[in-house]
Parts: C-alpha cells; sequence; structure tokens
C-alpha cells in the first residue's frame, strides 16, 4: 500500500484514478503548419506511390485541376509497375485513396487518384 492507502498493483504501477491524466497538462489545440493549401494531399500520394515503385523514374505524375476545390492526380507507370500500386484485390490503392482523401479534407478539397499504364488511356478510378 501506497501513503493514501491505495492498493498499487504488484509491478508498482498505480491503479486508474479518475479525473487523472497520464499525460499530466491540460490538452492543447493544434498549431497547423502552414502547408500550400494545394499541394499537402497530392504530396503525400506523390511520396507513397513512387516509394511503392521502388523507381520513380518509370512513374509519371500529372495534376489536373477540375475544379477550385477538386483535383484528379494522374499516375502513369509502366506496366510491370501497376500491379505493385494497386495491390491485390485493389486493398493499397484503396487505403492511399482512403489517406490522400482525409488529408485533403482537411484543407476542404477533394483529390482522385487515377493509375493508367503506358499502354492504357484511362482506367477506372
Amino acid at each position: 500500500m501506497d501513503q493514501e492507502r491505495r492498493s498499487t498493483y504488484r509491478d508498482g504501477r498505480q491503479p486508474y484514478q479518475k479525473g487523472r491524466r497520464l499525460g499530466g497538462g491540460y490538452r492543447r489545440e493544434r498549431e497547423y503548419v502552414p502547408v500550400s493549401d494545394s499541394t499537402a494531399a497530392e504530396d503525400l500520394a506523390q511520396y507513397v506511390l513512387s516509394v511503392l515503385a521502388r523507381d520513380s523514374s518509370d512513374i509519371q505524375f500529372i495534376r489536373e485541376p477540375i475544379d477550385e476545390r477538386r483535383l484528379r492526380l494522374s499516375v502513369t507507370c509502366d506496366p510491370e509497375h501497376t500491379g505493385r500500386l494497386i495491390g491485390k484485390g485493389g486493398k493499397t490503392i484503396s487505403a492511399l485513396r482512403l489517406l490522400v482523401k482525409s488529408a485533403a479534407s482537411r484543407r476542404g478539397k477533394k483529390v482522385d487518384i487515377d493509375i493508367n499504364s503506358q499502354g492504357e488511356e484511362h482506367s477506372e478510378y
């Protein structure tokens, strides 16, 4: 038992106390670092896709603004890297689209990602 007559756990930790925060201190408001509104989500997508492809020289990115709040990021790559970017059952590109969507929505924007092989014109997204 400790000084206040509360039992402790065997490893010496104190039990949970209502109203006590483990981090100590009060929660502060987030401080946003000024980032250009037009590039935050697109740069995230471009970075992740270039890392997934392993050879960034085979990938070309084209940013096509649709309107002031919507942008299409067209990715053209070598056909052997297309499967790597899309993933099994489209899980990789779906996860990336979700990340980019959440990053863009913080700025009030929408970003569409379109992956094309060099032999194709456009694929579904």
